[in-house]
């Protein structure tokens, strides 16, 4: 018994469903990640927090703070002074405190857009 399923290769799929590169689901992902990760970086002159939104190529896949001494300042051993949620290692914090919900949002979006 010979079975033969004919599908569509898995990048076509995932662009259908607004998965792929510049996808509906994608761009609203990186908004959301880029709209939350905000709250989360230093914050003297606002500089990186201005910088997100400029910066980043929504449907991409990444989220771009765009200063010089981001970097540094996010993931140096020598800063550990935070104020609220600011301060090093700001993605992954955001992550961890929002991830889940991020991606319930986006299951949502996803869903409404497939019906």
């Amino acid at each position: 018994m010979d079975v033969k399923i004919n599908t569509k290769p898995l990048k076509q799929i995932y662009n259908q469903l607004g998965l792929g590169d510049k996808g509906k689901v994608q761009t609203y992902l990186d908004k959301r990640v880029a709209e939350n990760l905000q709250r989360y970086v230093s914050y003297k002159t606002g500089a990186q927090e201005d910088s997100i939104p400029i910066a980043s190529d929504y449907g991409s896949g990444k989220v771009i703070i765009n200063v010089p001494y981001a970097e540094y300042q996010a993931y140096s051993k020598k800063i550990t002074k935070r104020v609220g949620l600011r301060g090093t290692r700001p993605f992954e914090r955001m992550k961890s405190d929002k991830g889940q919900s991020i991606l319930n949002e986006v299951s949502k979006y996803a869903r409404r857009l497939s019906k």
